[in-house]
């Protein structure tokens, strides 16, 4: 029985009237003006099923240009005239049981022993992934609907860790999927097409827009089923990334009653990333760490080098926020280019440049991850963050918000320091173990705070006004937040004798340094703001 993922319901969506709901891709896009947005399982099926979904827009609405851009963005609705012409010519790829064509699967694998269906869920206990809460065995049957399995199958070809495998013939050894190595980035809007615009570079494969897109790319389903052993290449382009066969997957299914279920899987390896990641990957941010030469002084005069490229990962209790120099802004063309945003917002800053996007605008930018093990073959955990993304921040003119976000930045790097370096000498006095409470209790409490600060900056820049007060307004909720955690970590055990009076210059000494990291801060941003 056929299961077509442009007509069945698979995809979970919330539209804007809070309803909660499944449907299929050509819903999707012709009702994206009413639905808020896609919401998956987990964050990284959420972030997994939107790269689906831009992948299948930019081969429908292919090429698109600025213009016909702003047409659909003033249409407010994206043409469906264009989905049908694009499904006749390429009818039936998106089966997820074809018998030649099963949708992102490779067929040649009926033939190898099929496990569980359990090993498409990440949560689910079955072979070497043991987890806390779930306790399904071997002996278990686990079926999943189509529409499950569909979610699933999506989720791992972008998120599955590496390790061994089912070999089809002798490899078992596997990489871990693309986007477990970055924190995507999605631009929401204020409805699923909104969304999607904001997300949708300019995609010409005839003109290599975006940059490394070649004459030959496409995405998955338009491609020959591929060859059953693994492989390593190059992408053709942003599409086929999107798109990525990491692994070699067969879904087996069987009717119960009047239901179709899956109920058997094989997972083998598949096509292995072999190209630089910041040179295709456009949904992440990434920075060069500062290179200093042997006997160069800190704070020296030559001029700075740059190690390689590492693309920005979320880290659990820290906040996002924390790199929105390298999320935000554009390089300003000073110096050696360090920091490269997702190439989504420099279309973004192009359309505000255009007056297409008003650029009193404010988008949310939201930053999904996975955190594997040690070896890159168990999943930690996964995550998602979001930050508030004036518009007006994007525009490469307003250079003086670089160093602001960044002194910023440090100035509550600095502070967060001081305090574990306070808990740490403590301990180390006492004997005693150091405890991440008063991490804890400082990273979570700043990304409401730091939202503000960016929408006031981004205001008085846009206003052509001094961002003094913004600045003025931060450090005093980093010195008041860092105050209550101290206050709370003098009187959240009982202390007596010696152990108060440690506590007490402890405290002392770190107020201290407070005093000093937030004139320091003032004393930097003088030099660019006033």
């Amino acid at each position: 029985m056929p299961f077509d993922l442009i007509e069945e319901r698979w995809l979970p969506v919330v539209y804007l009237n809070g309803q909660t709901d499944d449907v299929g891709l050509a819903t999707l896009l012709h009702e994206a003006q009413q639905i808020r947005r896609i919401i998956g399982q987990t964050p990284p099926m959420t972030a997994a099923l939107h790269r689906l979904v831009l992948a299948l827009a930019h081969s429908v609405y292919k090429p698109l240009g600025s213009v016909r851009w702003e047409k659909f963005w003033k249409d407010k609705q994206l043409p469906p005239q264009e989905l049908t012409k694009y499904l006749v010519k390429h009818p039936g790829r998106f089966d997820l049981f074809d018998e030649t064509r099963p949708f992102f699967q490779c067929p040649a694998l009926a033939t190898v022993a099929a496990s569980s269906a359990a090993k498409l869920v990440p949560y689910r206990s079955v072979g070497n992934n043991t987890t806390l809460f779930d306790h399904t065995t071997s002996k278990d049957e686990v079926t999943l609907t189509p529409a499950e399995a569909a979610r699933w199958l999506v989720t791992l070809q972008a998120y599955d860790p590496g390790g061994l495998k089912t070999p089809y013939t002798k490899e078992k050894s596997s990489q871990a999927a693309p986007a477990n190595s970055f924190g995507l980035v999605l631009l929401e809007g204020n409805n699923l097409l909104e969304t999607l615009l904001l997300n949708l570079m300019p995609y010409n494969p005839d003109d290599e827009q975006p940059r490394s897109t070649s004459l030959t790319d496409r995405p998955v389903w338009e491609a020959e089923p591929p060859d059953p052993e693994p492989d390593a290449r190059r992408p053709k382009g942003w599409t086929d990334l999107l798109t990525w066969p990491s692994r070699r997957v067969w879904l087996g299914h069987r009717q119960a009653g009047d239901r179709t279920v899956v109920d058997r899987v094989v997972i083998t390896p598949g096509d292995r990333l072999d190209a630089a990641r910041e040179d295709n990957e456009w949904m992440a941010a990434y920075r060069r760490p500062e290179v200093r030469k042997a006997g160069q002084a800190k704070g020296g005069t030559s001029k700075p080098t740059y190690g390689p490229w590492y693309p920005i990962r979320l880290q659990e209790h820290r906040g996002v926020w924390r790199h929105s120099q390298e999320l935000f802004l554009a390089p300003t063309g000073v110096e050696e280019r360090r920091q490269q945003r997702p190439a989504t917002l420099d279309h973004v800053a192009r359309m505000v440049g255009r007056e297409a996007i008003p650029d009193d605008a404010v988008y949310t930018l939201r930053v999904f991850g996975q955190q594997l093990d040690s070896k890159s073959a168990v999943v930690h955990q996964a995550l998602e963050e979001s930050v508030a993304a004036p518009v007006a921040l994007l525009k490469a003119e307003y250079q003086v918000a670089g160093p602001v976000i960044g002194h910023s930045i440090e100035l509550a790097n600095l502070v967060g320091g001081a305090l574990n370096q306070m808990e740490r000498d403590y301990c180390a006095e006492f004997r005693g173990l150091p405890s991440a409470s008063l991490e804890l209790d400082y990273w979570p409490r700043l990304p409401q705070p730091f939202d503000r600060f960016l929408l006031a900056l981004a205001l008085a820049l846009k206003a052509d006004q001094t961002p003094s007060p913004a600045a003025k307004v931060w450090a005093k909720k980093i010195r008041q937040i860092a105050g209550q955690v101290t206050d709370r970590w003098a009187e959240g055990s009982p202390r007596l004798g010696r152990n108060v009076e440690a506590v007490g210059a402890y405290q002392g000494r770190f107020l201290g340094q407070l005093d000093h990291f937030v004139h320091r801060y003032h004393g930097h941003l003088a030099g660019y703001i006033d």
